[in-house]
């Protein structure tokens, strides 16, 4: 565990260790977060999540967050039902082929969707969730407003306070 009151550098893995009988040393997940907005890149992430949840026998919290801009809902004068109705639609389309992920691998999850902007849902879901380890998906090159921004992994990576693994 990280000592001494310094903030957590996400470029090195705390977490427990336990020793295997061969003598190798692993390190214990009890609970793991994996967020995906239905991307390839996501999904690799969550199959890695998958693979570290079953062999840990972790808990799994699936985690996608949808965010509708605000004058797209001013503009069509969306009702609140109208938008949770559109959060719906989307979050279904994200998260479908994650659970197709873990049903192949056996693995149980709660899954949550949060609306909002995505960085800033993720972390607080991470805040408040007990998660151990996250793990999200990152993608190998940047678009344009990633320059400005930064990329939701990235401002995730910068700011969370567990371990983190980006799958690329």
């Amino acid at each position: 565990m990280h000592g001494g009151g310094r903030r957590f550098d996400p470029g090195i893995l705390h977490s427990l260790v336990g020793s295997s009988w061969a003598g190798e040393t692993n390190v214990i997940f009890t609970r793991i977060l994996a967020a995906t907005d239905g991307t390839e890149v996501a999904l690799r992430g969550v199959e890695v999540a998958a693979r570290i949840a079953a062999r840990d026998n972790a808990e799994f919290l699936l985690l996608t967050a949808v965010s509708l801009p605000q004058h797209l809902v001013l503009s069509a004068n969306m009702g609140q039902r109208s938008v949770h109705g559109v959060a719906e639609r989307m979050a279904q389309e994200s998260l479908s082929p994650a659970l197709a992920v873990l049903e192949r691998w056996g693995v149980g999850a709660e899954v949550k969707v949060v609306i909002g902007p995505p960085a800033e849902s993720i972390l607080a879901e991470i805040e408040t969730s007990g998660a151990d380890l996250v793990i999200m998906g990152r993608r190998s090159r940047m678009e344009p407003k990633d320059l400005i921004l930064g990329d939701v992994s990235y401002r995730v990576a910068r700011r969370v306070a567990v371990p983190i693994l980006l799958v690329p």
